[in-house]
């Protein structure tokens, strides 16, 4: 296995059929840039042992658990799979599901691309794979029978697993050299559950070929860093929805010490205190507007918004204070000057 990089959640990747950990070598040292990142071999490929036990999805899941925990890396987790290694992470993601804070699939297998291809072009794709192992090594070979043996068997084992936690999510499929209606299949299944998610992506790029992440790795690494960094706006939404603005103040502030400043603007807060004093819970508002007066003491509009809370309070010497305020930052400020006079107080 590789590690690199530090901070929480750790993007974990899990490579296609047969491939080993170097397939993420143009992604890895930008991903380690903002978050921890492991990529590793899968049993019998690559530099790693033998398998001890038969492949399925399920034993691939149990396998990198315990690598990671053997390595005392510790959950929470954003799973990054491409082509089979998307099935492996829907295994680890229906397994412990817990651990999991993100996916990312690039490019994955769809049991879907079963149900339409015809059986002449089933048994073509067949023929061509076990042409192409027939000298592979013992480890790739086994992969082969795992993804031979639920082929033929409608795929139960990868139905199985189902609908992933709902989690932010991103997926990329690719539109060159894929087999015939790759594209469609994967957008109908993957692209139905991104939509579903709390916080859900899709890329198509035609012009990429199955290895996105080496024809445009930039293309990967934006998509892992959407899922590392969920919507600062949305993840505070459902906060405040389910335990209040005091959890949100709190959840803030944790975010702001992680994510990197660009994920951060007066506007976030600004447009939740909205939120909350057009629906009459006026002391959440004024909780979101003060925590926005702390982070950016020197932005106008922001004290203009705290008035107007305390003056839906009927708090009348907090909101000229923060009025004033206002103007003493913006002179031009229009609202702030109406304000004033409706409070019967002088600039």
């Amino acid at each position: 296995m590789a590690v690199a990089g530090s901070g929480t959640p750790t993007v974990v990747f899990d490579s296609g059929f047969g491939d080993r950990l170097e397939v993420w070598d143009d992604v890895m040292p930008e991903v380690s840039r903002f978050a921890r990142v492991v990529a590793y071999d899968r049993a019998g490929l690559g530099k790693s042992d033998e398998a001890l036990k038969p492949r399925s999805y399920r034993q691939i899941a149990t396998e990198l658990h315990a690598l990671l925990q053997r390595a005392g890396i510790r959950p929470p987790y954003v799973l990054v799979g491409h082509s089979m290694g998307g099935a492996n992470i829907r295994a680890f993601a229906s397994m412990y599901k817990d651990e999991v804070v993100g996916l990312v699939f690039v490019d994955p297998l769809t049991e879907k691309i079963f149900e339409v291809a015809s059986k002449q072009e089933l048994n073509a794709e067949l023929l061509r794979q076990e042409a192409s192992v027939r000298n592979a090594p013992a480890g790739v070979q086994s992969e082969w029978k795992l993804l031979k043996i639920d082929m033929l068997n409608q795929s139960a084992e990868l139905r199985s697993f189902g609908k992933p936690p709902d989690v932010p999510a991103m997926l990329l499929v690719a539109g060159r050299d894929r087999p015939r209606l790759w594209a469609k299949t994967v957008l109908e299944q993957y692209g139905t559950w991104m939509i579903e998610a709390r916080e859900g992506g899709i890329v198509y790029t035609p012009d990429n070929s199955h290895y996105i992440q080496r024809d445009e790795p930039t293309l990967v690494v934006s998509a892992i860093r959407r899922v590392v960094f969920p919507s600062v706006h949305n993840t505070l939404e459902r906060v405040i929805r389910d335990k209040g603005a005091g959890e949100a103040v709190t959840v803030y502030r944790r975010m702001k010490a992680r994510y990197p400043a660009e994920f951060f603007s007066e506007r976030i807060l600004n447009s939740l205190g909205y939120e909350q004093l057009r629906s009459k819970h006026v002391e959440a508002a004024i909780a979101l507007f003060e925590l926005n007066v702390e982070t950016y003491p020197n932005a106008f509009n922001t004290y203009d918004s705290l008035g107007e809370a305390y003056m839906s309070r009927g708090d009348r010497d907090s909101a000229i204070r923060n009025y004033r305020k206002s103007l003493l930052l913006n002179p031009t400020n229009t609202n702030a000057i109406e304000m004033l006079k409706k409070l019967g107080a002088t600039q």
